[in-house]
């Protein structure tokens, strides 16, 4: 099994709007994910409320079955939809790690 976790820093942004519809916009988008790419378990995303000055915007768990998995999801037309098309557009500081448990 592998997690998947990745935060973003998200700036306002002149096509997708202030930082907190794109927030939500993400989460949407994300979430939506879930069930429609084979291999993914389980997917969350979550708003951070820490206002400290290291602290990120928004976080992504997910949870697939083996590290093929991941690699299926990461080029899975639908995630890449999403990243090309929102995420990438918005994010203006990102950090991942993926881990096998």
């Amino acid at each position: 099994m592998v997690k998947h976790i990745v935060m973003w820093q998200v700036a306002d942004h002149d096509e997708h709007g202030k930082k907190q519809d794109i927030l939500i916009k993400m989460k949407q988008q994300l979430e939506a994910l879930k069930g429609q790419i084979e291999g993914l378990i389980d997917l969350e995303v979550g708003f951070n409320f820490n206002p400290g000055d290291m602290a990120y915007d928004i976080a992504l768990y997910s949870v697939l079955e083996d590290k093929e998995a991941l690699g299926r999801y990461q080029q899975h037309p639908k995630h890449l939809e999403v990243a090309d098309n929102l995420v990438r557009q918005v994010a203006i500081k990102r950090v991942v790690v993926d881990y096998e448990i």
